[in-house]
């Protein structure tokens, strides 16, 4: 933690002077035509990286670690010519339709493939073996709890577990200001360059970070916090969408409400520093971790196992 620490530091600070050149793969959840993975990808060229893109062909949030196995994907090319190393994976699904243009025909629609299935697909097809993998920036906050339903994050934790070193980077969601967020994560990048340990690795092994950029222009500091569980906002089922826009008043589907305010053993997590005006940075494994075993859950262990031949 004191290297991270020392990293919050630098990232404050660092200088304009160039870094050595990296090798750094780009992803999302977003696509690939998203402006804010095009302005990071232009400001880490410029500044002298080789970079390259693999994302979803379009929009992909909240799919968490989702993926589709065992069906053939697609692997596309972005046709404008200032994103020559830019690529997107698509799939398809098939199945009777339901249109009374085609009703009781087999249908196969091109779908865009999730986040992880992209990144996967990065770091086999596109860029083997890269410096650091940096999946985002996410135009909305990914903190706390909401994490696991994240396809940033999950998306992020699928490279880590690969042994790339990893950032999953995203922005308040209404920040229209891809530049501002690009600057912030080239300097970040230099700063990981600039302590880059012996072993040569940008971040300890299996380490990422999960980095939230606060509302407005200005950031009061940086923050090096925990992921924790504190979002400030509660995920729910609804009878009333219309928060969403007009169209959807009144009919039923999944939305946000207003959480309660932080506990006092949340006071270190994210969130609760992202509302503060702070980015954040907060280490992550990409791993699900148990909490200890009270006595009643240990006493599960005493239970006798189960006889395959018997009947209940």
């Amino acid at each position: 933690m004191k290297a991270l620490a020392g990293l919050v530091l630098a990232a404050g600070v660092i200088s304009a002077s160039p870094a050595l050149a990296l090798n750094i793969l780009l992803s999302n959840d977003d696509g690939y035509q998203h402006p804010n993975i095009r302005a990071l990808y232009s400001t880490l060229k410029a500044a002298g990286h080789t970079v390259r893109i693999a994302a979803p062909k379009s929009e992909q949030s909240a799919r968490g670690g989702a993926f589709y196995y065992g069906r053939e994907v697609s692997i596309g090319r972005d046709d404008d010519p200032a994103y020559p190393d830019s690529y997107f994976l698509s799939t398809h699904e098939q199945g009777p339709c339901t249109s009374p243009i085609c009703a009781g025909q087999s249908v196969s629609i091109e779908i865009s493939a999730t986040p992880v299935m992209a990144v996967l697909m990065g770091l086999k097809k596109v860029m083997p073996d890269p410096d650091l993998v940096i999946v985002g920036p996410n135009p909305g906050n990914n903190v706390g709890a909401i994490n696991l339903a994240s396809g940033t994050f999950n998306a992020a934790s699928a490279a880590l577990q690969t042994g790339v070193p990893t950032l999953a980077v995203s922005t308040d969601l209404k920040d229209h200001d891809p530049q501002r967020t690009a600057r912030f994560v080239l300097r970040l990048v230099q700063a990981l360059e600039q302590q880059r340990p012996a072993d040569g690795k940008l971040l300890p092994a299996g380490i990422g970070l999960n980095i939230n950029l606060p509302a407005g222009s200005e950031v009061k500091g940086i923050r090096l916090t925990r992921i924790g569980r504190y979002v400030g906002f509660d995920t729910q089922y609804t009878d009333d969408l219309g928060s969403f826009g007009a169209a959807l008043s009144g009919k039923p589907g999944i939305g946000f409400s207003r959480g309660a305010p932080a506990s006092d053993t949340e006071q270190d997590d994210e969130a609760v520093w992202l509302a503060k005006g702070y980015l954040t940075i907060s280490p992550f494994s990409g791993l699900l971790q148990s909490p200890a075993a009270t006595p009643a859950l240990q006493r599960l262990s005493a239970l006798p196992a189960p006889d395959r031949g018997q009947t209940p």
